[in-house]
């Protein structure tokens, strides 16, 4: 009895080492699936006049990034364009994950938006490049979203690389439905990240993962430019 225990213990414990990653990211995409629905579930029954008001702040935000190309100008710096400011942009809760959208890729997945690139929001969804503008759209704006490849429990970015010229992918801002058309796919050095910079009258979204997959030595840049979005 005892030498058949000993041969079905190491079976059941690599079926279970097989099945863990399987399991694991069901559970990781049911976490990212219900925090989409709690996002677009808070913006339905937030008061209207706080919505629009989180828009109009945001807005603002964007054109005084745009204005300020990035430099530190005056009060600015430390009011609208401060980091308490950016963490209140958009987060209709005013939690600490501050989910500010969601975004919407056919080929792939749905994800919620959070602030930053931690290490802990790159685990969980989409990071927003804080430095870029906000996902609201708009002329002289480019967001820039960031995600993982390759995690053991979780999809994120693994498959941004499919992503072709021509494809759409979507995002949800404050009940706000936005449309964007990949229009260019780069890869760059890590150290080449000026060519993320705001483009004069465009509306952009930029995706950015690592690549190659597994080495991680570049990045992968997937822009889409902002066209109309009908239901």
């Amino acid at each position: 009895m005892k030498r058949r225990l000993l041969t079905v213990i190491p079976f059941l414990l690599g079926l279970f080492l097989c099945g863990y990653p399987l399991i694991s990211s069901i559970l990781e995409r049911q976490h990212q699936q219900s925090a989409v629905a709690t996002y677009e579930k808070t913006v339905e029954t937030e008061d209207t006049e706080k919505v629009e008001q989180a828009l109009k702040n945001a807005k603002r935000y964007n054109e005084l990034l745009w204005q300020s190309n990035g430099a530190i100008v005056g009060e600015y710096s430390e009011t609208v364009l401060s980091d308490e400011m950016y963490q209140k942009m958009l987060n209709l809760r005013n939690d600490e994950k501050g989910i500010m959208g969601t975004l919407r890729i056919p080929k792939s997945v749905s994800l919620p938006i959070y602030h930053g690139t931690s290490d802990e929001v790159l685990e969980n969804g989409v990071g927003h490049l804080q430095g870029s503008s906000l996902p609201i759209g708009g002329e002289n704006t480019r967001s820039v979203l960031t995600g993982h490849r390759g995690l053991p429990n979780s999809k994120l970015f693994t498959r941004l690389d499919e992503l072709e010229e021509g494809d759409l992918f979507f995002l949800d801002v404050c009940g706000e439905k936005l449309a964007y058309r990949v229009t260019e796919i780069q890869v760059i050095k890590p150290e080449e990240a000026d060519s993320l910079g705001i483009q004069a009258g465009k509306d952009l979204v930029s995706l950015v993962t690592c690549t190659p997959y597994g080495i991680n030595t570049h990045r992968l840049i997937v822009t889409g430019e902002r066209i109309e979005y009908q239901e």
